[in-house]
C-alpha cells in the first residue's frame, strides 16, 4: 500500500460498553478545552448511573486512537432530560412556535452522543490529524454510533449542545443529515495570564466596575471567609439543604435523597477532579460551589444557598465569580465554564457567550420530516430577526 493511501484509509472504530475497555489515559489524552464531561472522570460517574450501559466509541490507526466519543442510550421517562432530544426539541419547538410538539416524544429511546451534561458536546481528537483527518474520524465515530442506534431500534441519534465554533464536527452532522437546531448559549469566563483580580476588575467600564468593588466590599464586610475542599460525606449531608433551598427558589421540584446519591457517585467516580467551594458567615455555612478541574480549565457544575444566613449579602456573586476566580489565578487554570442558563448574571460578570447547536437526526422518515420543517422555520425566524436589525 502505498503512503497516500494509507493516510486516507478510513479508522477503525471499536466499541465498547465499559469504560476501562476504551483505555482511560489515552483516551482524555484527546479531549481538549471544554471537553471534561467527555473525559474519565467524568465518564466514570456517568456510567454508574447509567442505565443501560453507555457507549464508547473509540477510532484507531495504526494502533494509535485518534477520536473517541461517548453516547448514552436513553429511554422514555430518563431523569437526564436536558439531554433528552424528546425534551429539547419540544423546547426548541415551543420557543420557535409557541406550541408543544408531541411527536418529539417519539424521538426516544434516542442515543446522545457527546457528554452527559448539558454543556459542550466534545468528540476527541488526535491533535496532528489535520482538516481532511479529522472528518475522516469524526465521520467514522458518528457512522459508528448511528449503526449501534440502528441495531439497536433506538429512535434518533443526537448531539444536542455542538459549540458553534466546533466546525469540523458541524460539517460532518450538515452532511450527514442531521438537523441543525438552534441550542443553548454556554458561557466561559477567559482567566487573565497577567495582572490577577485587578486585571479582571479593568475588563469592565468604570460603572461596572464601581458596582462589582461595592459587592466585594459587602462581602469584605460581612466577614464572608471561603473554603476549597474535597467532596466527602460529612459534606454531602451540610450541602444537601442548600441545594434544596436554591430549587425551592425556583419553584423547582427536588429530591433530597436523588441529590445525595448523586454528589456520592461524583465522590465515588471522580474525585480525581470534584471539589467544593464553601462559602461561609461569620462561621456560617451559606453557600457551596461543586467545581471540576481537568487540564488547566475549571468546570462549575451546580450550587447552592442558605438565603436565611446569605441575608443581603451578595453571596451568589462572591462565590460562583470572585472567588472561583480567586482559585483559577492561584491554580493557573486556563478558563472557567459555566455552561448554560442564567445569560444575564454571566454576561455582567465577563463570561463570552458561545452559541450552540442541537443536531438530530431520527431513524423514521416521518420524524425526520418533521425536525426538517422545525430546522427550516427556525432558520427563517433568525433570518428575519437579523433583518429587522439592519
Amino acid at each position: 500500500m502505498t503512503a497516500p493511501a494509507a493516510r486516507s484509509a478510513a479508522p477503525d472504530v471499536v466499541v465498547g460498553r465499559a469504560l476501562d475497555e476504551a483505555g482511560t489515559e489515552r483516551w482524555d489524552a484527546l479531549l481538549g478545552p471544554r471537553g471534561f464531561y467527555a473525559a474519565s472522570p467524568w465518564l466514570r460517574h456517568a456510567q454508574a448511573t447509567a442505565d443501560p450501559a453507555p457507549y464508547y466509541f473509540t477510532a484507531s490507526r495504526d494502533g494509535g486512537a485518534v477520536g473517541v466519543l461517548p453516547g448514552y442510550p436513553l429511554h422514555p421517562g430518563t431523569p437526564f432530560v436536558f439531554c433528552s432530544p424528546g425534551r429539547v426539541v419540544d423546547t426548541i419547538h415551543r420557543e420557535a412556535t409557541g406550541e408543544g410538539a408531541p411527536w418529539a416524544a417519539e424521538l426516544l429511546p434516542a442515543l446522545a452522543c457527546g457528554g452527559r451534561n448539558p454543556s459542550h458536546t466534545k468528540v476527541g481528537l488526535a491533535g496532528d490529524l489535520g482538516s481532511d483527518g479529522q472528518q475522516e474520524v469524526l465521520a467514522a465515530l458518528v457512522e459508528a454510533a448511528e449503526d449501534e442506534a440502528r441495531q439497536a431500534e433506538l429512535e434518533a441519534v443526537s448531539f444536542l449542545y455542538v459549540d458553534e465554533d466546533d466546525a469540523p464536527l458541524r460539517a460532518v452532522l450538515d452532511g450527514r443529515g442531521y438537523a441543525a437546531l438552534p441550542g443553548q448559549t454556554a458561557y466561559s469566563l477567559a482567566v487573565p495570564e497577567q495582572g490577577g483580580f485587578d486585571a479582571y476588575l479593568a475588563r469592565f467600564d468604570a460603572r461596572r466596575r464601581g458596582k462589582l468593588n461595592r459587592e466585594l466590599r459587602a462581602l469584605d464586610a460581612a466577614g464572608v471567609s471561603y473554603r476549597t475542599q474535597p467532596l466527602t460525606e460529612q459534606l454531602i449531608e451540610e450541602l444537601a439543604p442548600l441545594e434544596l433551598a436554591l430549587y425551592a427558589k425556583y419553584g423547582t421540584p427536588a429530591d433530597a435523597n436523588a441529590f445525595k446519591a448523586v454528589l456520592r457517585s461524583v465522590a465515588a467516580n471522580a474525585a480525581s477532579a470534584a471539589r467544593v467551594t464553601t462559602a461561609h458567615v461569620e462561621g456560617q455555612l451559606a453557600g457551596f460551589a461543586l467545581t471540576f478541574t481537568h487540564r488547566g480549565e475549571l468546570y462549575a457544575r451546580q450550587a447552592g444557598f442558605d438565603y436565611a444566613v446569605q441575608g443581603r449579602i451578595p453571596l451568589y456573586f462572591g462565590l460562583v465569580y470572585y472567588e472561583l476566580l480567586r482559585l483559577a489565578l492561584r491554580e493557573g487554570i486556563s478558563h472557567i465554564h459555566y455552561s448554560t442558563g442564567s445569560d444575564r448574571a454571566k454576561l455582567s460578570r465577563g463570561c463570552t457567550p458561545r452559541r450552540q447547536i442541537a443536531y438530530v437526526k431520527a431513524r423514521r422518515p416521518g420524524l425526520h420530516e418533521r425536525l426538517a420543517w422545525l430546522a427550516e422555520r427556525c432558520a427563517d425566524s433568525r433570518r428575519d430577526a437579523a433583518g429587522d436589525c439592519r
